[in-house]
């Protein structure tokens, strides 16, 4: 019996051996695939921070206010002549005239500004803000500056066209609040002597009264 003593004893420490290396088998992966789940977790959270932008103020754009409806008169520096900007819904529309020459123009209002343009070369860029319109007029090679205040009826821009007499007729006005006015009336496309109307009156060409539209008249057709 004294023999198998040592037998049992290293039978028993085998199985306890055995049994120590089932358990660090087991244990051994799990905190393998915890460690790997903490490492994913932590590369998820880096993925999605980097792919999620910063604001910054430069990428915020700034849009300048631009009037739905306005109109503008003033006076052209350097020239004498006056100058009437009108905008409805984007279009806009204007004339300048020093009583000797003039010039239609016609483009867009967009962004704080108005860009237009007509014939010999007419062409008008001008900013909007303050209760004004200001920029540069260029026309038949050249230029001159202007600034333009906001102006209410009856002062602004008005137009008239009709056929008098079997002659063509064309003809523009501004007014200004201070009273001051200039125009001129194209009779077959040559300058006519016509009289400035009052505002809210007719014009008289050749005898026949002709009714001058304001913006919100002829903006559309023009």
């Amino acid at each position: 019996m004294k023999r198998l003593g040592p037998v049992y004893t290293l039978a028993a420490g085998a199985a306890m051996a055995v049994a120590l290396g089932t358990i660090s088998a087991t244990t051994t992966p799990t905190a393998q695939n915890a460690a790997a789940q903490g490492d994913t977790a932590a590369a998820v959270i880096e993925a999605t921070s980097e792919a999620t932008p910063t604001a910054t103020p430069e990428a915020a754009k700034t849009v300048k206010p631009t009037p739905v409806k306005a109109d503008y008169a003033g006076r052209v520096t350097g020239n004498g002549g006056l100058i009437a900007i009108s905008i409805r819904n984007g279009k806009a529309v204007a004339y300048f005239c020093d009583g000797r020459i003039e010039a239609w123009l016609k483009g867009k209002a967009a962004d704080g500004k108005v860009t237009l343009s007509g014939r010999n070369d007419a062409s008008i860029t001008a900013k909007l803000g303050g209760g004004k319109a200001a920029g540069t007029l260029a026309f038949n090679g050249k230029k001159w500056t202007f600034n333009a205040p906001v102006v209410k009826k009856p002062s602004g821009l008005y137009r008239a066209t009709a056929v008098v007499r079997g002659a063509n007729v064309r003809a523009g006005w501004i007014y200004l609040d201070d009273g001051t006015r200039v125009g001129l009336t194209v009779v077959n496309d040559e300058v006519a002597d016509v009289a400035i109307p009052e505002p809210g009156q007719n014009a008289v060409v050749d005898g026949v009264e002709v009714d001058p539209q304001d913006v919100d008249e002829f903006i559309e057709g023009f």
